[in-house]
């Protein structure tokens, strides 16, 4: 939060509250919390998890709902414990927790929030390729990549290509990883390898790229509940 939107909110706060003398403390405690409880950083265990939420327990027995994109999601489906980078974000009616595998991750995700039109989730579901090919698509201002994106239009991805063209995102490298699996052809019953490609074509990805992974999963590899994690990370 930037200082002339943090003015912004107390000038609220101070209409709001100062009408009645009682509510002082209100205020001051509201003070309390936006200058000294932002959440910036959560370690603990996964209570529940889905592909854009999770409910982290910790150890003190609070419990944080927190966004997350795909990538994580896959990445964390045999994870029980963990720790984070957060976004806490405030607003005036309502606050959201986002979380970051890295702090090279977070720092990419408050750069996009800054463009008008981007706001969290969408932000999120640009964080979904990967940083590294997210930033290799700006690079090379790649708009077709950006486009794929749900919720990406035309417009939008020239906005965000126009916008961060000249920003340098400290320790994140441009090199895509790849993969260390070797590949194999593997057969999968015609129906489940309709559902699963029904379910990750419903995340957003295109049908060309879930086809061209499915063609090639490890060896053994034949159950939904591993191929889904596997293709989201291949995908990403």
């Amino acid at each position: 939060m930037n200082a002339e939107r943090l003015y912004e909110k107390i000038g609220w706060i101070q209409k709001e509250f100062c009408k009645n003398r009682e509510n002082l403390y209100n205020l001051l405690y509201i003070y309390i919390l936006m200058f000294w409880a932002l959440i910036s950083y959560i370690r603990g265990t996964i209570f529940s998890i889905s592909s854009q939420m999770m409910t982290i327990l910790t150890a003190g027995g609070v419990g944080y709902d927190v966004h997350i994109h795909e990538k994580t999601y896959g990445q964390l489906l045999d994870t029980d414990d963990v720790e984070m980078y957060i976004y806490h974000h405030i607003t005036e009616s309502s606050q959201a927790l986002f979380w970051f595998v890295s702090r090279a991750e977070k720092l990419v995700f408050l750069e996009l929030i800054k463009i008008s039109g981007v706001g969290g989730k969408v932000a999120m579901q640009l964080l979904s390729m990967g940083v590294e090919r997210l930033l290799e698509a700006i690079h090379f201002q790649d708009k077709v990549t950006i486009e794929q994106v749900k919720g990406i239009g035309k417009k939008m991805a020239e906005k965000i290509l126009l916008e961060l063209k000249d920003k340098h995102f400290e320790g994140v490298s441009l090199a895509l990883s790849t993969s260390k699996v070797s590949p194999t052809q593997t057969s999968l019953p015609p129906d489940t390898r309709e559902r699963i490609k029904t379910t990750l074509v419903g995340m957003g990805y295109l049908p060309k790229e879930v086809d061209r992974v499915l063609q090639s999963l490890p060896e053994g590899m034949a159950d939904a509940t591993a191929i889904i994690p596997y293709a989201i990370k291949e995908l990403s």
